[in-house]
């Protein structure tokens, strides 16, 4: 919905001066950020970028550069991303701001952190909703999922064969900028094929991040640390930070927990995945994991995340070192089967 109004404020030439662009699916907002720039471009209309963070850059000052005028005419398209973290004195300047806004600039708050809920509770924000001025950007529906990457795949002049796309989100999960990733190498291997089928996608989501976090998991619950240990290196090589992948593996982790409770009540995969908000199949996988812990166990590897965290975020130690030894303390060496010496 947010797309089709900006893009008709684009076809009738109608940019608000200022957005509230929020919601938690990321890549939706970078794909209409870098619309919004492509139709500037194309009129000769951009004559500057300019992206600040909220967190590092007072509204104020990001209002004087808005009001600031370009050189040689043009706009500027000013994107400040974290703008929840805002208060209510900072958007005191905004409100004043609003009435007279500078016309050759575009400026896009983005918040990520803000439900709808927080919008029409927000009196400014609510001001911007009313006016389409405030578009959100959410996560798909599971169901809306395989179809979205249909239509991707079109855009690219490819068909996703019966039972790929499913496939696809199998392997990667729901993450939209994982799935478009590969869904970009899927059309990039199939060549001069048209069709993108399952076979394909076997092939190729196996290193997705997503599907590694799994298999991570996997050779945990096995005691498999050399394994554990391959996946981890292989995480680190796809360019997931240390950090992330501890916050991946809590999650992972607490996930698991609330598994092991619902498998005490008997819940089916299908009811398992309602009370978690996941897809069957997320659930389903869980389910299989979750036999091979015990729920002491994972309390005390969700304590032992929460430290590592920490000590990473301190700078008390290497993150890949430490990483190893967390994995290595959660998945340990099995004990040597000494022979008694004879004497």
């Amino acid at each position: 919905m947010s797309h089709a109004i900006l893009e008709r404020q684009l076809k009738k030439n109608l940019l608000p001066p200022v957005y509230l662009w929020f919601g938690e699916e990321e890549f939706l907002i970078r794909r209409a950020l870098a619309r919004l720039e492509n139709w500037l471009e194309e009129r000769g209309d951009l004559a500057a970028r300019i992206v600040v963070d909220g967190t590092e850059t007072p509204l104020a000052e990001i209002l004087i550069q808005a009001r600031s005028p370009q050189l040689w005419g043009g706009r500027q398209l000013l994107i400040v991303w974290q703008a929840e973290r805002y208060k209510l004195e900072d958007l005191a300047v905004l409100e004043k701001y609003l009435p007279a806004p500078a016309g050759q600039t575009c400026l896009v708050l983005i918040a990520t952190g803000l439900k709808t809920k927080d919008v029409q509770a927000h009196k400014l924000w609510r001001l911007l909703l009313e006016k389409e001025a405030a578009l959100g950007f959410f996560h798909l529906r599971e169901g809306e999922i395989p179809g979205w990457l249909e239509r991707e795949a079109r855009q690219q002049g490819k068909t996703l064969g019966h039972g790929a796309a499913q496939k696809l989100i199998g392997a990667v999960g729901q993450n939209l900028l994982e799935l478009h990733q590969e869904l970009e190498k899927l059309i990039l291997y199939a060549g001069v094929e048209s069709t993108i089928t399952a076979v394909h996608v076997a092939k190729l989501s196996s290193q997705s991040r997503t599907h590694t976090i799994f298999e991570l998991v996997d050779a945990l619950g096995q005691s498999q640390p050399d394994k554990a240990l391959k996946v981890l290196a292989r995480l680190l090589e796809l360019g997931e930070h240390p950090s992330k992948i501890l916050v991946m593996l809590a999650r992972q982790i607490r996930l698991l927990m609330r598994t092991r409770e619902g498998l005490k009540k008997n819940l089916t995969a299908a009811e398992l995945a309602k009370e978690l908000g996941l897809a069957k199949f997320m659930a389903e996988k869980l389910q299989r994991q979750a036999q091979g812990f015990r729920l002491a166990q994972l309390k005390s590897q969700l304590i032992r995340l929460h430290e590592a965290d920490h000590q990473i975020k301190t700078g008390m130690a290497v993150p890949r070192l430490l990483l190893e030894k967390v994995i290595l303390d959660m998945c340990p060496l099995p004990a040597l089967k000494l022979q008694p010496r004879e004497y």
